[in-house]
């Protein structure tokens, strides 16, 4: 399992460290709704999604983020993994210990129909 200090990612998702975690969500953001006992940040084309525990953290997404972008802000009480739910060829665990992170699904640019769209894993 990974570990870091500010900065880490795990396919398309760029994970930044904050800072301590704050009372709640910030203004701007709307909280995600888990998925069984996950809150998936990265869906997968193929549904194997990146996904954080539920019972760890509270994650939301910007209300308006740049063109092509998904931004979040996950709250994580206590340390958990954001785990790839795939069984072969995955993304090793990337271990978020507690604290405020922000969370960007990279984007690229098409220049054949001139937009930019979420990178897909």
């Amino acid at each position: 399992m990974k570990t870091f200090v500010e900065r880490a990612a795990q396919g398309e998702i760029y994970i930044r460290r904050l800072g301590d975690a704050p009372a709640g969500i910030p203004d701007g953001f709307t909280k995600l709704k888990p998925e069984g006992n996950h809150i998936v940040v990265g869906h997968s084309e193929t549904g194997h999604h990146h996904v954080l525990d539920r019972k760890s953290c509270a994650v939301a997404v910007m209300d308006h983020p740049p063109e092509g972008m998904r931004i979040l802000r996950a709250i994580v009480e206590s340390p958990t993994p954001l785990a790839h739910l795939r069984e072969h060829d995955t993304h090793e665990p990337v271990m978020l210990a507690p604290g405020e992170y922000e969370l960007r699904i990279t984007r690229e640019f098409d220049p054949y129909e001139k937009l930019a769209r979420q990178q897909m894993d």
